[in-house]
């Protein structure tokens, strides 16, 4: 008897249609585990259980697990050789994911950022972006830098912005607050230079910014004193129409007594829906819900829509209100 298909349809939202799947493929993972596993595989020069890894035989063959049997192909992305193929989980169509040639930790840094422009240089035809490179605010493996693309047109993509602002020294950039229940700053411009500065800017001025009514805390210390970073975003680059668009989704992952699971993280109330981190697909409006809840169609069809425009709430560092609207006017304002 063959498997189940996956479940996928269109949820209305208030900001527009958004897509809601059940994926068989892939099992549900605890937000800890995936913490922990980040934590115990940092340093590590390899990893023999890691499915991003990937070698060059002696025939020039390349061999990865993710691959799932499929074909690997290579890009060259800021001077390194980065394997690439399409994923077996299906999230979407033309769903490829683009993995580091050594396992290293995910990283969103300003190389991350030129690493992406090259990719859509190489691929115009399809977007590419980054899960978060936090544990709770990033995507179920953390302990490998990749990226993920494809050719879909995801809801956030289509999202209007709904305020504009001026980015100083960069003239030829278009930047705005995306209408979205995720906090999202749009970057537009022909010359890539300019998408380049501007999401690196973004991105150091969001790593060091504090907004107390909001509960945004960039950094904390640990038990040892150590110093702890909590803000990072979600990069995202397409090409239409001759521009360079990047969203860049504002992400932190502090944890708080009332919330130790994450205060910007899937509320405990809807552990039943969801309770894995939301990367980098689900942020851009494609809900990946586990499997378990198949049993439970369609009585639950209503109440899985209702919960994730909720956790795409939550995610929210700026809510939609006055406070959330200040935050983003000290943000706008740093840079």
């Amino acid at each position: 008897m063959s498997a189940p298909s996956n479940l996928c349809w269109a949820a209305d939202s208030p900001v527009g249609p958004l897509d809601v799947t059940i994926n068989l493929a892939k099992p549900e993972k605890d937000p800890r585990d995936i913490a922990r596993a980040a934590c115990e595989e940092a340093g590590h020069a390899e990893a023999e259980d890691c499915v991003l890894c990937w070698r060059r035989g002696a025939d020039g063959r390349i061999a990865c697990a993710g691959a799932g049997g499929g074909a690997v192909r290579t890009v060259l992305l800021s001077g390194e050789e980065w394997a690439w193929w399409f994923s077996p989980y299906g999230y979407f169509p033309e769903h490829l994911i683009v993995s580091a040639p050594v396992h290293r930790p995910m990283l969103i840094d300003h190389a991350a950022i030129a690493r992406l422009l090259d990719f859509v240089d190489a691929f115009p035809q399809w977007f590419i972006g980054s899960n978060a490179d936090l544990p709770i605010v990033g995507g179920s493996l953390l302990a490998h830098d990749h990226f993920q693309g494809g050719g879909y047109r995801f809801p956030l993509m289509n999202a209007p912005v709904e305020r504009t602002f001026k980015l100083p020294g960069l003239p030829q950039m278009r930047a705005g607050v995306v209408r979205w229940p995720a906090s999202v700053v749009r970057l537009r411009a022909r010359d890539r230079a300019a998408v380049y500065e501007g999401a690196c800017r973004v991105l150091d001025a969001w790593r060091t910014f504090s907004w107390q009514p909001g509960g945004i805390v960039p950094f904390t210390e640990d038990a040892d004193g150590a110093t702890v970073r909590h803000n990072t975003l979600n990069p995202i680059l397409w090409r239409e129409g001759g521009d360079y668009v990047m969203d860049l989704v504002l992400r932190n992952n502090r944890t708080t007594p009332e919330h130790p699971f994450g205060l910007f993280h899937v509320p405990e109330a809807l552990f039943h829906i969801k309770k894995e981190n939301i990367g980098l697909i689900e942020i851009m409006g494609r809900a990946i819900l586990p499997g378990r809840l198949v049993a439970e169609m369609p009585a639950v069809k209503g109440e899985c829509e209702r919960a994730y425009y909720e956790i795409l709430q939550a995610t929210g560092v700026f809510k939609s209100n006055e406070t959330g609207r200040a935050g983003w006017d000290a943000l706008i304002a740093t840079l």
